[in-house]
């Protein structure tokens, strides 16, 4: 199954949740709330590891980082967030050490390194 919607796409490939952004300039609340469902809707009330691409977001506001950093790690084992820009990079380091965050995260700037972090908490299939 692949949920490919006006904000991001997504699907589970070997355990994992692919899960990549598409072009936004900033996340706010409304496009909080749609991925997240989306991304539950995928997942089935299954966690598993979820490999979160920014790259393509340009930013979100506070609301919508409040909301992801809690209900955003709903049914996840881990995350692994991938960034391009070291702007993206700080700000989400930043947020990240003051927000109260239920799971386990790490940010990479290379996907194989991101993805050899989440096998450790893959869904064997």
């Amino acid at each position: 199954m692949v949920i490919d919607d006006k904000y991001a796409k997504m699907w589970k490939d070997d355990g994992i949740v692919f899960f990549v952004y598409k072009p936004v300039r900033c996340i706010d609340l409304t496009i909080a709330k749609e991925v997240v469902l989306q991304r539950l809707k995928l997942q089935n009330g299954i966690d598993y590891p979820v490999l979160c691409d920014l790259r393509a977001v340009q930013g979100a506001d506070k609301a919508a980082r409040d909301y992801l950093a809690n209900q955003g790690s709903l049914l996840t084992k881990a995350q692994a967030f991938l960034v391009e820009s070291n702007y993206t990079l700080n700000i989400l380091t930043m947020y990240l050490r003051t927000a109260a965050v239920n799971t386990t995260i790490q940010i990479f700037e290379d996907e194989n390194q991101a993805l050899a972090f989440l096998n450790q908490f893959r869904r064997k299939t």
